[in-house]
Formats: structure tokens, sequence, C-alpha cells
């Protein structure tokens, strides 16, 4: 990086299309438009600018930046966002600052500024870089089309026969313990596995497993071939400018190389939430969209926090969590009680608990496309509990399961159906894949013992 003028307090860098003023803690436009930046962000991007291109570790910006402190392994990339979307940069493809693997962060030479051009040189220039942009997109999509076979666009899960990833959830953790942010983390777990679930060519597994493992994944290494690429997404809650946001870390589980990092404001709704997800994907070269997510725009069931709270006790499969899950859906149910969704849940909720655990049986519950997965559960749940119709059951989980093959509580699910089909064995193997899926459902660990104590 150049100085364009001499003097600590005139000091300037060039970085992309902004002038940024370090001595002011400030970027501007070239329309004169200025951005304040706030003391650590203008520190960490005067820290690589100063570098002139070079990378500059980890430990390099704790030192300069945060004074040597020791910080969570969400700082820095919580701050690099930060300073991503402050400059409009791109972390899927870059073009002012680069995440270097294992090693660090730089700034790309192309924001370095360089000697200026006036009159019929800049339109000249200007034009034969616009004519080699254009090429070179034009080579990068053949050459896309032409050799990359992992991912297909546009494939709806039920047609894809592998993953183009795994992609491992932790559930999000809350930095505070206060009673509102556990149950906010617990619904933005639910929402985030619900909106990646549902997209092609990603197969979603919540919580962690042991990679070490024989066959950690319940037998999705066997169908989908262990050369498919895994990778582990953790969350942490936190506030930000006195704003509930939460960090976004994805990573590679083996080396724990940070890949890819994003910051989503809670404020800004699940919109902004699930572009920050579509972007954490195109970093990994995964591409699409889901039809049953994206005909939900707009749905209030999306930023109601209740409803996947509800789910996710619903899905713990106890008795006192149905509880818990049904007192989250009878207040949606009291303020829209033509809501589709909290309709097929509480009918669910009712199949299988009755009026004692909670729910309430709606007489015509809404068809299960209207719902996508879930609506698949739900109705299996019905089939099951009420009707006591473990063929109908078994086809409605072998539809959601093929959407998402890693959900704990259809794999629980689709083992009742087995049982109550006669088939003990392949039930015992069900609740296994779901025990290794969800270790904390301490209701399937006692299900399971059940299963094997007891004689055919």
């Amino acid at each position: 990086m150049k100085m364009h003028s001499e003097g600590e307090i005139h000091r300037s860098f060039k970085v992309g299309s902004w002038d940024f003023r370090p001595m002011l803690k400030e970027l501007k436009a070239p329309d004169g438009r200025t951005v304040k930046l706030e003391d650590k962000i203008s520190l960490l991007l005067e820290t690589l600018c100063s570098r002139d291109a070079a990378v500059v570790s980890k430990e390099e910006l704790i030192d300069a930046v945060w004074d040597g402190r020791e910080v969570s392994e969400q700082t820095i990339p919580v701050a690099i966002s930060k300073l991503r979307k402050t400059l409009g940069d791109n972390s899927a493809a870059p073009t002012m600052l680069e995440t270097v693997p294992r090693r660090g962060y730089r700034m790309m030479s192309d924001t370095a500024s360089g000697p200026k051009i006036s009159g019929a040189g800049i339109q000249q220039n200007s034009f034969i870089r616009v004519a080699l942009a254009l090429a070179l997109v034009m080579v990068a999509a053949l050459a896309w089309m032409v050799f990359d076979k992992s991912v297909n666009i546009g494939t709806s899960p039920a047609q894809a026969s592998k993953p183009g990833i795994i992609l491992t959830i932790n559930d999000v953790r809350p930095i505070s313990k206060a009673e509102g942010q556990i149950d906010r983390a617990i619904a933005l777990s639910e929402l985030a596995s619900f909106y990646l679930s549902q997209m092609p060519d990603v197969l979603v597994i919540r919580h962690w497993w042991n990679l070490d493992a024989p066959d950690p994944t319940g037998g999705i290494y066997t169908r989908y071939g262990a050369e498919t690429p895994v990778y582990s997404l953790k969350s942490t809650l936190l506030e930000e400018n006195g704003e509930a946001a939460v960090a976004l870390i994805l990573s590679n589980p083996k080396t724990e190389e940070i890949l890819w990092s994003g910051l989503h404001f809670v404020g800004r709704g699940t919109g902004d939430y699930f572009a920050n997800l579509r972007e954490m994907l195109k970093s990994l070269g995964v591409f699409g969209s889901s039809a049953v997510v994206d005909s939900l725009a707009g749905n209030a069931i999306l930023e109601d926090e209740r409803y996947w709270q509800g789910l996710y006790f619903a899905h713990l499969s106890n008795e006192g969590a149905a509880k818990a899950a049904n007192n989250a859906w009878k207040a949606i149910a009291e303020e829209r009680p033509d809501d589709a969704y909290v309709k097929s849940a509480r009918s669910a909720l009712w199949a299988r608990w009755g009026p004692d655990a909670g729910g309430e049986w709606v007489k015509a519950p809404p068809k299960e496309s209207t719902q996508g997965y879930v609506g698949l559960i739900d109705r299996a749940a019905i089939a099951l509990f009420r009707d006591s119709d473990a063929a109908r059951a078994l086809m409605l989980l072998e539809a959601a399961l093929e959407v998402a093959p890693g959900d704990h509580y259809a794999l629980s699910l689709q083992g009742e159906a087995l049982l109550l089909a006669g088939d003990k064995a392949g039930c015992i193997e069900a609740y296994k894949k779901a025990l290794r899926l969800a270790p904390f459902a301490k209701s399937y660990a006692v299900r399971l013992a059940q299963l094997e104590s007891t004689s055919d």
C-alpha cells in the first residue's frame, strides 16, 4: 500500500474505490460520502493496509489491534466480517480483503493506489479492463460448466443422490445465560437448520459427532462416500453495539481452519440471516435455492421465534418438552388462529401426547406440501400416533428424510413406525442413527435401552 500524502494527519490509503484516512477513522467514497469506522475496525484496516498486500497473521492482528490481550476465536472473524460489509467486499469473491487459509488476512494488490491516468487514457484503459473482465467471466463460466460436476444448480433434494457437501451445525451458543437469550439462541438454531436442510446438494447434520469413529454419521459416509467434503458451522449469539447479533464461523472440522465468517444482526430479520447463510454456501461453491423456503418470503412464521422454540422442544420427544412446545405455539394460535404452521404442529403434538400434554386437534390440518419437510414430519406423527398407520407414516418420513437426511426427530419417528410395522431391528437401527445425530436427546437413549433390553 502506498501513502498518498505526507504528514501523519493526512496519511491515507486507497482501498478499492475508498479513500481510507486512519487518523480520522473514516472511509471516503468517490462521491464525497464518508463512513465513520469504529476504533478497532479502523485500526484493523490500518494494520492490514500498512503491510502492503502482505499476509498478516492472527497473532499479529491481536498484538496490533487488541494489544496482545486474549480474545475469543470469534473476535477476529467477526471484525473482518464487519470490515468486509463496510467496504462492500464479498468473502466468496473478494476484491479488497482476502482470507489466506491457515495464515491470516491480507489486502489484495488491486487495492493499492497506482499512477493516475487522465483523459482518453482513462477511457481506453477502462474499456480494456472491462473487456478483459468480461472475457475472464466467460472463460470461468465455461470452465465451471465443463469441469465442475460437484454441484447441481436447481436440483431438488429429492433428485440429488449425493450431496455436494456435508454440513454439521452446532446450536447457537449464547454469551449471556439470560432466559431471553437462551430462547432466542434455540430459535435461531432451529431456523438455520430448517433453511439449510432444504438446500440442494447440502446434507445438514445437527450437532457434532466424532469424526474418528468407525461410522460417525450413522451410515451417511456409506451412502454418500467418504470423499464428500465435511464442514462445521458454529454460531455465537452476542451483543454488538447494543444490538443482538449472531457470529457465524465456518471451519474445517479436522484442521479447525476458519474458512468463512459472517455477522447477522437479529433485528434485520430472517432475510438477512438467510442471506448470510447463502453467502456461506457460495464460499464453498454451492449455489441454488429451495422453492419451499423461497415461497415463505414475508411469512410471519419465519420471524416468530416462538414457533422455532416450540419446534426444538417438540423434537426432544418427551412429555415435559411437549408441554413447553405447546405453550409457545398456543400463544401464537391466540394471535393468529389460522396460521398453517401452528395448526399442523399442534395437531401433531396432540396426536402424539394427547390433550393432557398439549396440542390441539385441527379438523383439517394443512397439507404437508405447504410446510415442506417439517409438514411431512407433522403428518407422519399424526398417521403414526393417531391413526396407527405405519405404512403412511413411513412413506411420509421417507419423503422428509430425502430432503433432510440428518433430521434426528424424523429418524426417531421412523423407528417407531418400523416397530409398529413389526420391524424391531429396523427400529433399533433408526434410533441409533437418531442418537448419533442428537446425543443431547436423552429420550432416544432411554428408548433405545428399552428396545435392546426386551425380547422380540
